[in-house]
């Protein structure tokens, strides 16, 4: 089975107590990763490709966004409209910019198509269109790659994104496939993992250890203008537990050490 593209997009802030990211509680009822938390993402989607190729865009083009994703033929914009478009769906918050080249507040009337996107009944193209507005890739920077490993029924191939959070809109979980959201410090959202307060999947606790280093939004973005992300390695490597034969799926403490056996 071919992994899935898809895309995460961490927002950030700056505050008094240091950087804090923008995090989302998946549902309970959720067959995959229930009551995990998440930052807002998902599949890149056909809808996505076609935003990319309408123009409304402000600071990447396919050949710049694929340059950054690394990706040699083309494409790399369809992930970052995908980190944009899931992350108003899933939060309320809309990396765009109007005609003036200004950031949207949270009483912009385009906020009103958030429950229409997310339901299918609406598209953000159309949306940019009716109200003069481009989505504002030029702040969003590429932290990470990480590969389903073989063998789940649903594997995908996902680029993990972050970038500052719109100043003057208010984030919202969905109430459905999200039932909870915070602001919190990297720091801190580990040592929740650490005390059993919090669930976080492998992927996004690489990227809240990479997150906790950086004091500022900005040593955030300088930090990943300068490294292209590789793809985490997508094979679970084959150890012993006494006479058994056991996988170490990667991102486990002892995959690094088995694989130099």
């Amino acid at each position: 089975m071919q992994p899935r593209p898809a895309s995460t997009l961490a927002l950030l802030r700056d505050t008094e107590q240091g950087l804090e990211v923008l995090m989302l509680q998946r549902t309970l009822k959720a067959v995959f990763m229930p009551g995990f938390y998440v930052f807002p993402g998902g599949a890149v989607d056909d809808g996505d490709r076609d935003l990319a190729r309408s123009g409304h865009l402000y600071g990447h083009d396919d050949d710049s966004a694929s340059a950054l994703l690394g990706l040699p033929e083309g494409g790399g914009l369809g992930y970052l409209v995908a980190a944009v478009r899931e992350c108003f769906e899933e939060s309320g918050m809309l990396l765009a910019r109007d005609s003036a080249g200004q950031w949207l507040d949270g009483r912009h009337p385009v906020m009103d198509g958030r429950w229409a996107v997310g339901s299918g009944e609406a598209d953000l193209g159309d949306l940019c269109r009716s109200h003069g507005l481009a989505l504002s890739l030029d702040g969003i920077a590429y932290l990470d790659h990480w590969v389903t490993p073989p063998g789940p029924p649903r594997r995908f191939d996902t680029r993990f994104f972050a970038a500052v959070a719109p100043p003057s809109q208010v984030p919202a979980h969905d109430g459905e496939e999200t039932i909870d959201h915070i602001w919190i410090r990297p720091q801190d959202a580990l040592e929740d993992r650490r005390q059993g307060r919090r669930e976080f999947a492998t992927p996004t606790v690489s990227v809240l250890r990479k997150l906790s280093e950086f004091a500022s939004v900005d040593e955030v973005l300088l930090y990943a203008r300068d490294r292209r992300p590789q793809a985490f390695p997508t094979q679970p490597w084959p150890a012993r537990k006494g006479d058994e034969v056991v996988y170490i799926e990667p991102g486990r403490p002892a995959y690094d050490e088995v694989c130099k056996l």
